[in-house]
């Protein structure tokens, strides 16, 4: 069976962030195409529109006739993207009270059984997808179309920090499970239908307080 060109292009951008979240391709790191185009088994033409996709996200950037890079964000940067993350999922949390949606407490279960299974694993690669999938999930409980659109948005940039933290919490905690109870103790929250306990949970879940070891101004 052939593959059409727009799914070569879809299945490189989803090879290319795995391996940029899971450590493989460093922040900073310059992609060469000739490396790539044979990594991922393709040919330049796809490679390049998968590369351009990316910029969009914002997790590449492509530099005049130097090609293109891993973003490497700053300090200032990620204080922006978790900043905003927090207030978006505090607005939802407030605005699900006290009707969150059922099939989003669903999903953020099911995330986190795939979560607890991985780490278990050490499989960080499937811990970054299933910390996605969670709170992805926690924004849905408001039933909120254009709040989903707007976090989802945020999302790629957001994963750069997420992979970045899991990868500190592992070499400074050794255990990937430090995640997952931070995961479980927020969705209880949730659960136990108490607003000022979820929000509570929510603005200690913590993951910020690594990355700010983590980056600095650059």
């Amino acid at each position: 069976m052939q593959i059409d060109q727009h799914s070569l292009v879809d299945l490189a951008v989803a090879e290319i962030q795995r391996l940029i979240y899971v450590g493989e391709l460093a922040p900073g790191e310059n992609l060469r195409e000739e490396r790539l185009s044979n990594l991922l088994g393709i040919s330049r033409p796809p490679l390049r529109e998968a590369l351009r996709v990316l910029a969009h996200k914002g997790i590449v950037e492509q530099l005049p006739r130097r090609g293109a890079r891993v973003v490497k964000l700053s300090a200032k940067q990620v204080d922006e993207i978790y900043s905003l993350r927090q207030a978006l999922e505090r607005f939802a949390l407030e605005s699900a009270f006290p009707n969150p949606d059922a099939q989003s407490l669903i999903n953020m279960n099911t995330a986190l059984e795939i979560m607890t299974k991985a780490a278990e694993q050490s499989d960080h690669s499937a811990i970054v997808r299933a910390n996605r999938d969670f709170h992805v999930a926690l924004v849905d409980l408001a039933r909120h179309e254009r709040l989903t659109k707007t976090y989802l948005e945020l999302m790629d940039q957001m994963q750069l920090c997420m992979s970045d933290n899991l990868r500190t919490e592992t070499r400074t905690v050794g255990d990937y499970m430090a995640g997952v109870k931070r995961h479980r103790v927020l969705l209880e929250a949730i659960e136990n239908g108490n607003a000022a306990d979820a929000l509570e949970a929510l603005a200690n879940h913590g993951e910020r307080a690594t990355l700010s070891e983590l980056y600095s101004d650059h």
